[in-house]
């Protein structure tokens, strides 16, 4: 046999199983991100002590929408709704932000304002509520909204109830974190000069 010949094996032999170690790589990662997903629905929100406390009113707000309209904190006033803190460069808000848009368009979750940051045009599609009642998106101007709330990292969530003082907060990666805050202040009305009940 030609030393071409046996060159050529040795190099097809070795592409093969180059080939078979990337494979079972990509098979190995992906059964790691399954992991990690479990562990991040497992372990629920997560609780920073950043924010305003529990029992605090919401700060007035203002956004300017991806059509360069304003919406206001008095759009959602007197419900209980979310208010969620994204960032388009952070990938866990690429995960949790658009189900999170889904489940409060489809009244699954209570009404929704997303915070984002950056230009209101650069706000991605699926980030954007298709029932401006239910899902209000748009972007502060540098962090007024984000300093009035105490936010440091997104995602970040609060729950505010009818009475608009702040019943549940915390970070949340998943959709169901986003539930189990939701369904932790199930509830939970904030009493001007009293306690929750």
């Amino acid at each position: 046999m030609p030393a071409g010949w046996i060159l050529a094996a040795v190099l097809g032999a070795v592409l093969v199983w180059l080939g078979l170690a990337l494979a079972g790589a990509v098979r190995e990662l992906a059964a790691l991100r399954e992991r990690v997903e479990a562990l991040e629905v497992a372990a629920g929100p997560i609780h920073l002590d950043a924010g305003l406390a529990i029992g605090s009113p919401e700060p007035a707000w203002s956004l300017t929408t991806p059509d360069g309209s304003t919406a206001a904190s008095s759009t959602l006033a007197g419900r209980r709704h979310l208010v969620l803190f994204a960032d388009a460069d952070c990938s866990a808000c690429d995960h949790v932000v658009p189900a999170v848009v889904r489940a409060a368009a489809a009244g699954a979750l209570p009404p929704l304002a997303l915070v984002g940051r950056g230009r209101p045009d650069a706000t991605p599609t699926n980030w954007r509520g298709d029932d401006p009642v239910r899902v209000v998106a748009g972007v502060e101007r540098d962090r007024e909204v984000s300093d009035a709330f105490g936010v440091e990292v997104s995602p970040h969530v609060f729950v505010i109830d009818e009475g608009d003082a702040v019943v549940a907060q915390g970070g949340a990666v998943t959709l169901g974190d986003v539930e189990a805050l939701v369904r932790g202040a199930q509830g939970i009305r904030i009493v001007p000069g009293g306690s929750g009940g």
